[in-house]
């Protein structure tokens, strides 16, 4: 995440709808991907200039229409005809409002919503969502009847499926994440992991396009044609399952290439992310280049170490316990090439694994 400041020079943070040192508006604009001070009026969203954009005169932008609903959406539209902004407009169902505990779960659903829509403009990927094309992007905040007995479903599964993203509302209480964590052995589960794991889902359909990209998927993930329900349907069988961590990122990443895929991509994304964030606060130095991997990956390892430091020395488990390998580096590298647009992958990883 980038660093933000009010004119005040207060730091203000992503999800901030005011100052909370001189109460000046503040209204996050995706296209700059940077934040306003200003006056929010009953239409428009009057900014002073800002020094940190170079800007001399006032912007007027135009507030998403949820910022006064339940989940205090400090974004801006894309354009004047628009009513909400491009997260909001990705959302597709939410949890029954007249449930107290739901005002809080879909604030903190679409936070980490907005995190990573954030990360995915920053990366320069296409986000259509469900009203502008079949198969766009659409997410489904459910509830089932562990959370609510009023509902008929059941039992609500994250996932996705063609561009829809499912995700049950209840993840969103500490307590019924806790017990997922456990159940699943997942101990670094989270809502924005959910988002950044099935939004890879997505994308694989979005950016795996020529013969020549799908034979080095293959080669790096597996076949993808083996039958998916069977395969996971192993993995969940086994008391504890057994994969080699050499090859991959996470247990579940061994249960089929389709999940190694978004495992990868979701830590692809854990890693620019927070990168993002370690320069924003002097932690790094790192200035990103075009095509720029092995400084991207050395510095990540780097920064990795002390984030694993600073948390032993408070006593906490490491902040990423995670062994990038060889294999796993090949398999990051692919997504990073695919994001950027290149068409030629390093031979190096256009070679069957052994």
């Amino acid at each position: 995440m980038k660093r933000f400041y009010c004119q005040c020079k207060q730091e203000i943070f992503f999800n901030n709808a005011f100052c909370d040192k001189c109460g000046r508006d503040l209204i996050y604009d995706p296209k700059a991907q940077t934040m306003w001070s200003g006056v929010l009026t009953d239409h428009d969203f009057i900014t002073h200039p800002n020094s940190s954009t170079n800007e001399t005169a006032p912007v007027v932008l135009h507030p998403c229409n949820n910022r006064n609903s339940a989940i205090h959406c400090n974004w801006a539209v894309s354009s004047e005809h628009d009513t909400q902004c491009v997260s909001c407009k990705t959302t597709r169902y939410i949890p029954d409002l007249s449930i107290p505990k739901n005002n809080q779960r879909w604030l903190t659903i679409e936070r980490a919503k907005r995190q990573l829509i954030s990360s995915l403009i920053s990366l320069n990927l296409p986000i259509e969502n469900y009203h502008e094309k079949e198969g766009g992007l659409a997410f489904d905040f459910l509830e089932d009847q562990r959370s609510n007995p009023n509902v008929a479903l059941e039992h609500v599964l994250t996932g996705h499926s063609n561009g829809v993203i499912t995700i049950n509302a209840a993840e969103a209480d500490e307590g019924f994440l806790h017990v997922m964590k456990e159940q699943m052995g997942e101990p670094y589960r989270t809502i924005l992991g959910h988002f950044r794991h099935e939004v890879g889902h997505y994308y694989w359909d979005q950016l795996i396009q020529t013969d020549y990209q799908l034979q080095v998927f293959r080669e790096l993930f597996g076949d993808e044609r083996q039958d998916y329900e069977k395969a996971l349907q192993h993995y969940y069988n086994q008391k504890k399952p057994k994969f080699k961590s050499s090859q991959f990122i996470t247990p579940y990443a061994s249960s089929h290439p389709f999940e190694d895929w978004a495992e990868t991509w979701a830590h692809y994304m854990h890693i620019v992310d927070t990168l993002e964030t370690a320069v924003s606060y002097g932690l790094s130095s790192y200035e990103p280049k075009i095509n720029d991997f092995n400084s991207w990956f050395s510095e990540w390892a780097r920064v990795a170490q002390i984030m694993n430091a600073l948390n032993r020395s408070m006593g906490l488990t490491d902040a990423y316990p995670f062994i990038l390998t060889q294999i796993v580096r090949n398999k990051l590298e692919f997504i990073d090439s695919l994001i950027d647009g290149y068409a030629d992958f390093p031979s190096n990883i256009t070679k069957p694994l052994k």
